[in-house]
């Protein structure tokens, strides 16, 4: 298997609103056969990089599209896949109220494809009238659909669950929160579940610069209740979760973008989640970072992980594949 990704510049970090994705560190520990590849951005250089790397041995080239980003790469992978007698697949993430006659521009970047996968079946029926009979194949598989979480509050309403008595996964959590601007703050909240006796703990939270919007939670907490801590919130952060930490999949079932906080790089736990986002419990800015990723996305509803491996199943029959995320 060998994965492209098409180089998006020499800080795709900037603006703090990128995170290491869970799914993917959990990828590659899962994947020993998955070969990363990086492309450049100049579509000159990009198309030489496409051809050598679609070689004889390839079966199938697919094209990871969501929307929002640049997608400008995706007609040029297709075309440089298809002169080498490839077949072509585009998967691409409906978003939660989408617009379908945005559907139409799509069919520029991916109309030539053999087979496009989406989420919706409003936007599946809209490439379907602008493609016509005779173009792609278009199917939907839910694992692509971002159907939106209802009833979410207003507020950037995140939960934390700490392990017990941790202050030092606790500072750095509160180093994190109190990053926020003072200006933009008041529509923040932090509800910290963890049971603790020392109270370095209840000073740590004092000390906040943004106490008062900190709330500290040391009951124990039933599966009801993680489930209405995880449906109000939004998006959920766990430090060191267990592989089988009711928080994680409490927080997968409701499709809430979850931050899992670890020294590791092989966490045990959001494989096939693309809610899933990695910070280091150690570093502020890591924490930071990966919260503002998640809260961006609070909107959007991830699938469950079932819906990822049945969707894999259906697009990775062959052994050798082309993938650009």
């Amino acid at each position: 298997m060998l994965r492209i990704e098409v180089d998006l510049g020499t800080y795709p970090t900037v603006g703090l609103h990128r995170a290491p994705s869970l799914a993917a560190a959990n990828d590659w520990l899962a994947h020993s056969n998955i070969t990363l590849r990086s492309v450049p951005s100049n579509a000159r250089t990009r198309r030489k990089a496409f051809q050598s790397l679609i070689g004889p041995e390839v079966q199938i080239a697919i094209a990871y599209a969501w929307p929002g980003i640049d997608n400008s790469w995706i007609p040029q992978f297709l075309q440089v896949a298809k002169d080498a007698g490839k077949m072509t697949t585009v998967i691409y993430e409906s978003l939660p109220n989408s617009n379908p006659a945005k559907a139409r521009a799509l069919t520029e970047s991916f109309g030539i494809a053999d087979r496009v996968i989406v989420g919706d079946l409003s936007v599946a029926k809209e490439l379907i009238s602008v493609i016509g009979a005779s173009g792609s194949v278009i199917e939907t598989h839910p694992a692509l659909s971002l159907g939106g979480r209802c009833g979410r509050i207003s507020r950037n309403h995140v939960v934390a669950f700490l392990p017990k008595g941790n202050v030092d996964t606790l500072s750095t959590l509160i180093a994190a929160f109190d990053a926020i601007p003072d200006s933009r703050v008041c529509n923040y909240k932090l509800q910290v579940l963890m049971r603790y006796a020392d109270q370095a703990v209840l000073s740590t939270i004092a000390n906040s610069h943004h106490a008062a919007h900190v709330e500290l939670i040391s009951e124990y907490m039933s599966d009801t209740d993680l489930r209405e801590f995880c449906d109000s919130s939004s998006a959920v952060s766990i430090a060191d979760p267990d592989f089988d930490s009711r928080a994680s999949s409490t927080a997968i079932d409701c499709g809430i973008g979850t931050v899992v906080l670890s020294n590791s790089t092989s966490p045990v736990v959001g494989r096939g989640y693309v809610g899933g986002l990695l910070a280091n419990r150690n570093q502020p800015a890591s924490v930071y970072v990966a919260l503002t990723h998640a809260l961006r996305l609070a909107e959007l509803g991830f699938p469950s992980p079932d819906a990822g491996d049945d969707l894999a199943r259906l697009i990775t029959g062959i052994e050798d594949l082309v993938r650009i995320p």
